[in-house]
Parts: structure tokens; C-alpha cells; sequence
């Protein structure tokens, strides 16, 4: 009887690491919406910024998606990727441009890839 409680912890842990796998790909496989997010938050957090909210995103009839959040100071954040160029795109805090760039090379940088 002894051996089935024995090993809950063991199934508890692989449970958890499963989960923390799952969500570590997460930002790998998505649409164009996600992965503006995903680059979005990566860079924010590169660069120090402090998230009250974190951006959310939506897409417009043309495929343009466009993010919102606000920082703990108040600052207001925007991220643009237009439909023209998905790959690019802008994120401001403020009235300040944080970042321009590329979503694809900032996803790579995040999971480690080098080019």
C-alpha cells in the first residue's frame, strides 16, 4: 500500500515540468498576433520596463495588429507590426520609441537561436 503514495510526489513533479515545457514553446508556434505580443513583452523586459499591464493585441480587417498596456508609472505602451511587413515592428512607452525592429529576430534572441 505504501508504494502508490511513494511515488504521488514523483507524478506531482513530472506534472509541473511538463507544464513549464509546454509553456516555454508556447511563443514558438503561433500567428502573427502572438508573436507581435510575444516580441513585444520580450523586448519590454529587456529593456526594464515594469508592466501594470501587460500589452494585449488585436488584429485590424487589413491583418495590422496593434498592442496595448500600460506600465506601472502610467506610461501608456504601443506595439505596431503592419500587414505590409509583418515581420517589423514598433513598440513606444510613452512618448518614446522603445524599439524598432524585427519580430522574428527578437522570438529567435529570446529562445537563444544565433545567427
Amino acid at each position: 500500500m505504501r508504494r502508490p503514495l511513494a511515488v504521488l510526489p514523483l507524478v506531482a513533479v513530472l506534472a509541473a515540468a511538463g507544464c513549464s515545457q509546454v509553456a516555454a514553446i508556447a511563443p514558438v508556434g503561433g500567428n502573427h498576433l502572438a508573436e507581435v505580443r510575444f516580441a513585444t513583452i520580450d523586448v519590454l523586459h529587456q529593456k526594464g520596463v515594469d508592466l501594470e499591464q501587460a500589452p494585449t493585441c488585436t488584429r485590424a480587417p487589413d491583418g495590422a495588429i496593434s498592442c496595448a498596456g500600460t506600465t506601472t508609472a502610467g506610461d501608456a505602451i504601443a506595439a505596431t507590426s503592419p500587414s505590409s511587413d509583418p515581420d517589423s515592428f514598433t513598440i513606444t512607452v510613452g512618448s518614446d520609441t522603445a524599439f524598432t525592429g524585427s519580430v522574428s529576430a527578437v522570438i529567435d534572441q529570446a529562445a537563444g537561436v544565433t545567427p
